[in-house]
């Protein structure tokens, strides 16, 4: 059975919520499976995300790149 990232936007994956929005690398680049395109954020307070999938997905694995963050709470 072939896998498929089904965190991705043309899978049918939704951010619905993002605390932090910048024009210029907006949430929706978190799951645009660009790896050139980024979600940036103010780093003043914690920042969270919310992607929506729209049916039962088993996630079997879970990639988070970051660069100079202090702290991943899950």
């Amino acid at each position: 059975m072939r896998k498929v990232d089904l965190c991705l936007s043309s899978e049918g994956a939704e951010v619905i919520l993002a605390t932090s929005s910048d024009e210029k690398h907006p949430p929706e680049n978190i799951i645009d499976g660009n790896p050139e395109t980024f979600w940036t954020t103010t780093g003043m307070f914690p920042q969270e995300f919310i992607v929506c999938f729209h049916r039962l997905v088993r996630i079997e694995r879970l990639v988070i790149r970051s660069y100079f963050g202090k702290q991943i709470i899950h």
